[in-house]
């Protein structure tokens, strides 16, 4: 089912509740009873809100999505034509009632006396009138819910293009353990075990508890520490003011997952990686830093596809209300990442 960016049935509601406090208040001032302004509107509202509606988001929206234009103009002016039907409809009516007496007579539904084509005239445009506006209404709900679809569909996708390379890594070197230090490999398989149960059964919701995502990340970082073992040197702080607020799942691990594959780690370049975890409030910051070879490959990009996505998913979940800054320099690489959650 697709979800719905916004309450629909309450949107629609709050429109016509706007329709039908203008009319009053207009109709109000022309004729002589509050009561017939009040009646008139209501059956007004009540006639055009479920037919308009309907027609405008079951069959025109619909329509135009096809792009079958033709059909559009012809359903749209046989549903223009219902709403004079039904304007001219309560204008009878209200004249009807106020010729016998129901109500103080007002020269606003004084129509039987007008000409023809004047009264032809205006029914018509405020048939139009009104079916254009409730098209624009449902076309703008229906634009709304489409991208929150594809907004959707973008999270996904990039949620599960991250660490992929990570599991290739790690089972990797569990394999290459497994020649000559069973004990170790075991450790490191359990370890990942918990990485991948994480995902397996908290990477498809929206949004997780902070201490669980913490947790996550402390997991990547101890296999991290068991497969390079003393070529490199770790120092984490971690600062939680309140690990139950909710953030998205898999938001922090693409900054450390880059530091962990692109530090400087060897048997005569030993490297380090500093990481700096806070939140305070609805403030959350990450600043991980790590040392580069001097010897890498200067052509080599650094940033990857990974950091290109969380950039993205970033701007989709929190436009606005985050900010990454990077300083990088030949030997050394810092992010620093800010959301306001």
């Amino acid at each position: 089912m697709k979800k719905e960016l916004i309450n629909d049935s309450f949107i629609i509601v709050l429109f016509w509740t706007i329709i039908y406090l203008v009319l009053c208040f207009q109709i109000i001032t022309e004729v002589e009873s509050a009561l017939a302004a009040i009646l008139f509107s209501t059956l007004l509202v009540l006639g055009l809100s479920f037919l308009l509606t309907y027609i405008n988001r079951r069959i025109l929206v619909r329509t135009v999505k096809k792009k079958k234009y033709a059909l559009f103009f012809f359903q749209f002016l046989a549903s223009s034509v219902l709403s004079c039907i039904i304007f001219g409809s309560l204008y009878f009516l209200m004249d009807t009632l106020e010729r016998n007496g129901v109500f103080p007579r007002s020269e606003y539904f004084e129509i039987m006396y007008r000409n023809p084509r004047d009264i032809t005239e205006l029914f018509l445009s405020m048939g139009l009138t009104m079916n254009l506006c409730v098209f624009g209404f449902c076309f703008v709900i229906e634009y709304l819910n489409s991208q929150k679809v594809i907004l959707e569909y973008q999270l996904c996708t990039l949620k599960h293009q991250v660490t992929p390379h990570f599991m290739f890594n790690v089972l990797n070197h569990i394999h290459v353990l497994m020649q000559t230090d069973v004990k170790l490999a075991s450790s490191l398989l359990i370890r990942y075990s918990e990485i991948l149960r994480y995902q397996l059964y908290n990477g498809d919701k929206e949004k997780i508890a902070l201490e669980q995502d913490v947790q996550f990340l402390k997991d990547f970082i101890a296999v991290e520490e068991v497969r390079w073992e003393d070529k490199l040197t770790l120092n984490c702080s971690w600062e939680i003011e309140d690990g139950k607020k909710e953030i998205p799942t898999l938001l922090f691990i693409t900054f450390i997952e880059n530091a962990f594959k692109h530090v400087s780690k060897s048997d005569f370049e030993k490297g380090y990686i500093t990481i700096d975890f806070k939140q305070l409030g609805d403030i959350i910051t990450l600043v991980v830093e790590n040392s580069k070879s001097a010897l890498q490959d200067k052509t080599k990009s650094s940033k990857g596809l990974g950091l290109k996505n969380i950039k993205e998913r970033l701007s989709i979940l929190y436009s606005g209300r985050h900010r990454i800054l990077i300083d990088e320099t030949d030997l050394v690489y810092r992010v620093e990442v800010t959301i306001n959650i």
